[in-house]
């Protein structure tokens, strides 16, 4: 029995169970006896000095033996079962890209917990980003990460804990840029989504700023493409302040950048994100745009997506059940035969 779990055990003719409820009164029978003569003793004293030996101290074990054998018999009978069955995601109907911001605007701590327990914008949107991906255990999940140049961190996978080590090791720097550029996650997302037959595909961008340099092409050239292959964007710029404290990106070490021992550096830095121009990308392709100051605004965000957009999944199973009537039918036998000797042999009483 590999991959044994409790919770996969079941009974296929429970009902047998109610036979249960006979053995109070067949205990209640055996113990109705029939009265056996006394033996009379000269003197109380002689009982007193009268010692119990082991036999009569465990007068009650063929009892015991008898009843757990005959649970084990009922227990066999009811058909215990290990569920073995498979189950394969056909369709989920919905497909997803998460884009993430790893600008160096993503070192800055204005979304931290508490001045002791610095934590960057990054390291929060990690946290909620994982707590999405446990929900929505039966679609397809991509993730991109962008700066400048997009960068494939995962193609849409229903693989969840593939997908939960990639997005641990996002981290600024990755891309090898630090500037931002909406429209290049937006073109990624969409052509990992555009040839998928789902019922619903969506590309949840996350940024705390504003293209620069400027780009080439407006992001809502993107969107609007995105809208004829029915695709929602749904836009959210996080950041408790534009003006912050912030972690510095050390572009040799690509890493924070760190004083001589080791301390991070931590200055005040101004950073603009452009809310206006995500506002209409979500606007034009029928999504919401979002705006997060603090983990618990983020995290009811992605609970608020994850109820705009259901799942509706369609699973191929195979039954498959493991009968293990078998164990507690040979336990119970062993137990009855066992009790039986006992009280015809050892424990054998003759009135």
């Amino acid at each position: 029995m590999e991959n044994f779990e409790w919770n996969n055990l079941s009974l296929g003719e429970p009902y047998w169970l109610f036979l249960l409820l006979l053995l109070p009164g067949v205990l209640w029978l055996s113990r109705r006896k029939k009265k056996i003569q006394a033996i009379k003793f000269p003197s109380i004293v002689e009982i007193k000095t009268t010692r119990k030996s082991w036999k009569t101290k465990l007068l009650w074990l063929p009892k015991l033996l008898f009843y757990l054998g005959l649970v084990l018999t009922i227990l066999s009978i009811s058909r215990p079962r290990l569920d073995q069955s498979t189950q394969r995601i056909v369709s989920s109907g919905v497909d997803i890209v998460l884009g993430v911001d790893l600008s160096a605007s993503m070192l800055a701590l204005d979304m931290s917990p508490s001045p002791s327990e610095p934590n960057t914008r990054l390291d929060v949107v990690k946290d909620v980003i994982q707590e999405f991906i446990k929900k929505r255990k039966f679609d397809r999940i991509g993730l991109v990460a962008f700066a400048v140049d997009p960068y494939l961190v995962s193609a849409l996978t229903l693989d969840k804990e593939y997908l939960q080590s990639n997005l641990a090791r996002l981290k600024v720097g990755l891309t090898e840029q630090t500037g931002t550029n909406i429209g290049s996650v937006l073109a990624e997302g969409i052509n990992r989504l555009r040839t998928l037959e789902s019922k619903s595909k969506i590309l949840i961008l996350l940024t705390d700023g504003k293209d620069e340099p400027a780009p080439k092409h407006s992001p809502i050239i993107f969107a609007e493409g995105a809208k004829k292959d029915m695709i929602k964007i749904y836009t959210i710029a996080i950041g408790a302040s534009t003006r912050t404290r912030t972690y510095l990106y050390d572009p040799n070490a690509r890493d924070i950048m760190r004083y001589a021992n080791g301390t991070p550096v931590v200055e005040v830095a101004e950073y603009p994100v452009d809310k206006e121009i995500l506002q209409e990308i979500a606007q034009r392709t029928d999504a919401k745009f979002f705006e997060a100051g603090d983990k618990s605004t983020l995290r009811s965000i992605y609970d608020e997506i994850d109820q705009l957009e259901k799942t509706d999944i369609q699973l191929e199973v195979n039954a498959l059940y493991e009968d293990l009537y078998q164990w507690p039918l040979a336990s119970g036998f062993i137990l009855l035969v066992v009790g039986f000797l006992l009280e015809r042999s050892i424990f054998l009483r003759i009135p």
